[in-house]
């Protein structure tokens, strides 16, 4: 771009043409640092719970079932963060949602160590969850707003990929603290981390441009942000910025603009995809550890279960976006739904082989199957953002991509209580049998959606 002249006359600027033909360097760079860094956290604080499972039982002297409604306390609050935050983006403005939001699940997920019985931890989970729910949209919707065109795909991935590298990096940190010094210092461990890092975001993580352009009064504001974002000075407040932020012509931003005929399919598809998918992320990675804890592995060996399967989860998301960004959504989406059923029927039969023979199951064979699950689960999750937030215009993209994760959170306040009765019923066997069929509703959503990533 070309320095502005002294006393040029105002010009018309198109800023969703110079966002999406930009470069990746300076402020998308920043923006892609800053929000994988709150996913990374909300990931972490996400998972808190369920790596303090096992010493919960212990300290509170109750069975798996009655972690029920700790479990979906957070669920519950993710489901009304996303349909509250979610739209508060795109009428606030991204920026200071995300702040709000993390330091939200920071603060209530240090109280929760103060919990003195589960009503209380369910209490402060539930805070937690309003938080972690609207951190996400938000963050998703601000990258992709910043993200040039041909990135797109693959840096909401990268974005959205910080939710299992928080699990993974968590259930390490778990696996160290909590045998020696209790599930309460991990916690406080969990809410410092995302404080500390939001007041650093305070002072550099910017504004959506696009969402600028489209608030009367703020075009100073937004004249200084492009001039940030070009490195020199191409623009001035008396300039006319245009964006083609309300992508459905003469309707307001809110959850009934999801149904207009242009979404409506779409819509429809992703809340199967997110309500089974997220059913079965939050099922996995929430009972994992009393699974693997019952086989008769040690505490930090079921921890580290939930690592393998995190892990197995970002290496398949990158793969995927990857795909993505070369072949379009809808192949890879399938593919990573049909690795996930094959990694819960290999899991299957190591549990009950393991039943039938009375001896423990290897610990080698667990792990594989485990990667497996987190390879295709996390995949299809993340996948489902990125679809999402390429399926909505910009006035709708919170909207519509928190509506799609709060419909998802009733999937997973369901898991808090029918994950403990499945291991009930039917032990770990029947557990993951069940999970196969809600992968098999995921991939007939997948399969519904009508606008997907385009091939690159």
């Amino acid at each position: 771009m070309a320095h502005r002249r002294r006393g040029s006359v105002a010009r018309t600027i198109d800023v969703d043409s110079l966002l999406d033909n930009g470069a990746l360097r300076g402020l998308p760079l920043l923006v892609v640092i800053c929000t994988t860094m709150v996913l990374i956290l909300d990931g972490l604080d996400i998972q808190v719970i369920a790596f303090a499972a096992p010493a919960l039982m212990t300290e509170f002297g109750i069975e798996r079932k009655a972690l029920g409604p700790v479990l979906a306390a957070a669920l519950l609050g993710m489901s009304i963060g996303s349909f509250t935050l979610g739209p508060a983006g795109d009428r606030w403005g991204r920026r200071p949602i995300i702040l709000l939001s993390g330091l939200m699940f920071g603060a209530s997920t240090i109280l929760a160590s103060t919990s003195q019985s589960l009503w209380q931890l369910a209490g402060w989970r539930l805070v937690t969850g309003i938080g972690l729910g609207g951190a996400l949209p938000n963050s998703a919707a601000l990258m992709a707003e910043y993200a040039p065109q041909r990135w797109r795909s693959m840096l909401i991935a990268v974005t959205i990929v910080g939710v299992p590298i928080g699990g993974m990096i968590g259930a390490e940190i778990a696996a160290q603290v909590i045998p020696a010094h209790g599930w309460r210092t991990m916690f406080v461990i969990a809410g410092a981390l995302p404080i500390v890092a939001l007041v650093a975001m305070q002072f550099v993580l910017p504004e959506s441009p696009r969402y600028l352009a489209a608030c009367a009064g703020r075009q100073r504001e937004l004249a200084a942000l492009m001039n940030r974002y070009a490195g020199t000075t191409v623009c001035a407040p008396e300039d006319a910025f245009t964006t083609g932020l309300f992508g459905t012509a003469g309707q307001r931003p809110g959850v009934g603009a999801l149904f207009a005929d242009v979404y409506r399919r779409d819509t429809i598809a992703l809340w199967i995809i997110f309500g089974t998918n997220l059913f079965s992320v939050y099922t996995f990675f929430s009972w994992t550890p009393v699974i693997l804890k019952s086989l008769g592995l040690a505490e930090a060996t079921a921890i580290r279960g939930s690592l393998v399967y995190n892990l197995a989860g970002t290496i398949g998301t990158l793969l995927s976006a990857w795909a993505m960004s070369r072949i379009g959504s809808r192949r890879p989406l399938t593919v990573v739904a049909l690795i996930a059923m094959a990694g819960l029927f290999w899991l299957w039969h190591i549990t009950s082989s393991s039943a039938a023979s009375g001896m423990a199951p290897g610990v080698v064979a667990l792990m594989i199957g485990f990667a497996l699950a987190g390879f295709g689960i996390n995949a299809t999750q993340v996948g489902a953002y990125t679809v999402g937030a390429h399926v909505y215009a910009t006035d709708v993209r919170s909207t519509g991509v928190g509506a799609a994760a709060g419909l998802g959170r009733i999937g997973g306040i369901l898991s808090a209580f029918a994950g403990g009765a499945l291991l009930t019923w039917f032990g770990g066997p029947g557990f993951f049998v069940a999970l196969s069929v809600v992968v098999v509703l995921t991939l007939t959503g997948i399969l519904l959606v009508r606008k997907h990533v385009p091939p690159g």
